[in-house]
């Protein structure tokens, strides 16, 4: 029999980061700084610390397969937030993809029960939920399910979740979790796939872009419902995160106007570029990056169902703007700060 806890986090004083370098964990250690918060930053030696350029943050090295580098991290620590994960739409990551995504999670939930952590935040995903068929509502009552989740990515996100649920539940630690759809916005240091789009888009060097679209949240309004759910969030529960769905004609419009540029002209059915999309192996051996279009980001932009983020707003008191605006924040952000990677890329 699973228990339920109420809400019983600690007051946010000590907290450390994993996956601080990346889009998520450079804004949450902004975040915290604006609240008079020092966080310990988890990274690896040989991580890029750029993306935290400004912030203050105490360094903690190690990797997430050391669970004994990750308790001593944590020592001292009232929350963890765990946003460390790899994220891709590729197939090609698929042993590197257990290792971080689902062994990683295990050993930061091992640590966080030796150090003596009081709560855990786990940034998953909505991938990590089994998809609801056609136009019906996705919300978090879809649980977490590996074998029925979508994609190498999602069902290792799944495999995660449900091991930081199960935590919560049996009271082994005060666990909750977050479940973002597509994250967007500024700060993004490492150029995602979305900020790829994005660069592309302001650029005026898509003229056409795909049929389909997606739902969409912004990076900062993601990082408020980690800092809400550690205060209100219900142990062992889930909350999901959304701003709302755009077509691909819609945000490519939106980064437009924000760039000045001309806004895609049309549209290609999806149809015409899934067979495409099903090389996107080949391609990405050849290159060695992960391509914009692949099966698993067809069958994202083919879904139909909607998403649900009342449990948030209700329970949380969380809400997320207008995707359109993040939009063209996002490539106001790559075109225009002086730590972003376009602009570093012209020095």
């Amino acid at each position: 029999m699973t228990q339920q806890h109420p809400t019983d986090s600690p007051k946010l004083h000590t907290v450390a980061v994993t996956g601080a370098t990346g889009h998520v964990g450079n804004v949450l250690v902004r975040k915290l700084n604006e609240r008079g918060i020092t966080p310990r930053a988890f990274v690896r030696r040989t991580s890029d610390t750029g993306a935290l350029a400004g912030a203050k943050y105490d360094a903690a090295y190690g990797e997430v397969g050391d669970v004994d580098a990750l308790a001593e991290c944590f020592r001292g620590c009232d929350t963890v937030v765990h946003c460390a994960a790899i994220i891709t739409i590729s197939e090609r990551k698929n042993s590197d993809l257990r290792k971080t995504n689902v062994e990683g999670t295990r050993n930061v939930l091992a640590a966080a029960e030796r150090a003596g952590v009081q709560r855990l935040v786990y940034v998953s995903s909505v991938h990590a939920l089994t998809e609801p068929v056609g136009d019906a509502t996705l919300d978090e009552e879809a649980g977490f399910d590996e074998a029925l989740a979508h994609g190498a990515y999602g069902k290792t996100k799944a495999a995660a979740s449900a091991l930081v649920q199960r935590a919560g539940r049996e009271g082994r630690l005060s666990t909750v979790l977050v479940l973002p759809t597509g994250i967007i916005g500024p700060n993004d240091y490492r150029l995602s796939p979305q900020g790829r789009m994005i660069t592309m888009l302001g650029r005026g060097h898509m003229p056409l872009t795909v049929g389909g679209g997606y739902h969409w949240v912004d990076v900062r309004d993601v990082c408020d419902g980690v800092l809400r759910a550690h205060e209100k969030g219900r142990s062992g529960e889930a909350y999901l995160l959304d701003g709302g769905r755009l077509e691909a004609i819609e945000l490519g419009r939106a980064v437009a106007n924000a760039a000045g540029t001309m806004a895609p002209l049309a549209a290609i059915p999806l149809g015409l570029i899934a067979p495409f999309a099903q090389l996107s192996p080949l391609w990405e051996r050849a290159v060695g990056r992960d391509a914009l279009f692949t099966p698993y980001s067809v069958h994202t932009l083919r879904a139909r169902y909607r998403v649900s983020a009342e449990k948030a707003r209700r329970e949380l008191g969380w809400s997320g703007r207008d995707p359109k605006l993040a939009f063209g924040d996002a490539w106001l952000w790559l075109r225009d700060h002086p730590t972003s990677p376009l602009r570093r890329a012209k020095r």
